[in-house]
Parts: C-alpha cells; sequence; structure tokens
C-alpha cells in the first residue's frame, strides 16, 4: 500500500473519501429513500397512509446517518489527532461547533453542511487576521474569542427565527434573484 503520511497525501484520501459520500448522500437524497425521509419529516401520518413504512424509513435514516457520523470521526481522528482518545479528542466544545455548522449551514441539506462548515472554519482565522492587521495586535485573543461565540450565537437565534434553512437557502434565493435580474 501507499503510506499517507504527509499532509498532502492525507488531505487527498480526505477529499476523495469526503466526494465520493458526498454524492452518495445527493443521489440518495434524490432517490426512492430521500424522498420517503422527506415525507416522514413533514408530515408522517400523510407518508404512512401513502404505503411508507415509518419504522423502516426512521430506521434506516438512523443507520445511515451514524454510519456517517462514524465516518466522520474516523477521518477527524485520522486527519488532525493521530490517535484514538474519546475524552481528548471530543469534547462538548467539538460537538458543539459541529452542531452550529448544522444550524448555521442549513438543516436538512447537503450545501448546508458545507457552507456551515466553511463559515464556523473561516470565520476565526479571519477575525484573527482582522485584529493583527487592522488592529495591529492591540485586541486580545480572548476578546477574539469572545467576539466569535457573541457572533455564532446570534447568527444561530437569527437564523432559527428567520431563516431556518440557513445559508444554504439564503444562497439559493441570492441565485435565484441574480438569474431573474439577468433575464
Amino acid at each position: 500500500g501507499v503510506p499517507f503520511t504527509s499532509g498532502y497525501m492525507m488531505y487527498l484520501l480526505v477529499a476523495a473519501i469526503v466526494v465520493i459520500i458526498t454524492l452518495l448522500a445527493i443521489n440518495m437524497a434524490r432517490g426512492s429513500t430521500g424522498r420517503n425521509w422527506m415525507a416522514v419529516r413533514d408530515m408522517d401520518i400523510a407518508a404512512e397512509s401513502m404505503g411508507v413504512s415509518l419504522l423502516k424509513t426512521k430506521l434506516q435514516a438512523f443507520a445511515i446517518n451514524a454510519f456517517l457520523c462514524g465516518i466522520a470521526g474516523a477521518l477527524y481522528t485520522y486527519t488532525y489527532l493521530k490517535t484514538v482518545e474519546p475524552f481528548a479528542a471530543f469534547n462538548i466544545s467539538l460537538s458543539f461547533k459541529i452542531m452550529f455548522m448544522a444550524i448555521i449551514g442549513g438543516l436538512g441539506t447537503i450545501s448546508g453542511a458545507f457552507i456551515g462548515a466553511a463559515f464556523i472554519l473561516l470565520f476565526p482565522v479571519v477575525l484573527n487576521a482582522l485584529g493583527n492587521n487592522v488592529f495591529h495586535g492591540m485586541i486580545d485573543a480572548t476578546i477574539i474569542s469572545s467576539i466569535e461565540q457573541i457572533v455564532f450565537g446570534g447568527l444561530i437565534i437569527t437564523l432559527m427565527i428567520f431563516e431556518p434553512l440557513g445559508f444554504a437557502k439564503l444562497w439559493e434565493t441570492l441565485k435565484q434573484k441574480v438569474i431573474r435580474t439577468k433575464s
């Protein structure tokens, strides 16, 4: 086999796995399985009256999501930690970050997972760059961290009230408006 010791090789492996799983998830969401999930999510009584097995559909969704979470945990461990120690690696802070990614990106959307992850991971980098370059390091790292938490909390509250489908829905709406103005 090929040893994946360099950061670049590890990146390629993880990126390939993410692309494959994303394509499979898109395919599954567009197929009968995805339609059953949406029917049960939106109105389970109507879905059951149309012949969708609630128990089978819910168990299937749970099993597939547990499988995907397991793969995500394995990739996170492989990429960042190089060791498996659950108490050091997977703390409550990481759990909240992952939950914030889903909420901010858009619950129930595949693109929302990527948008939310990009925002949660890149926003602190941008905030630190602003603190160092614009304010020439006059803002302490703890203040920047506090600003980060305030923005995340405010975004979550705002999105849950005004746009539960998160940034993914806002992005789609913006694209539609741009398309309408061009035509």
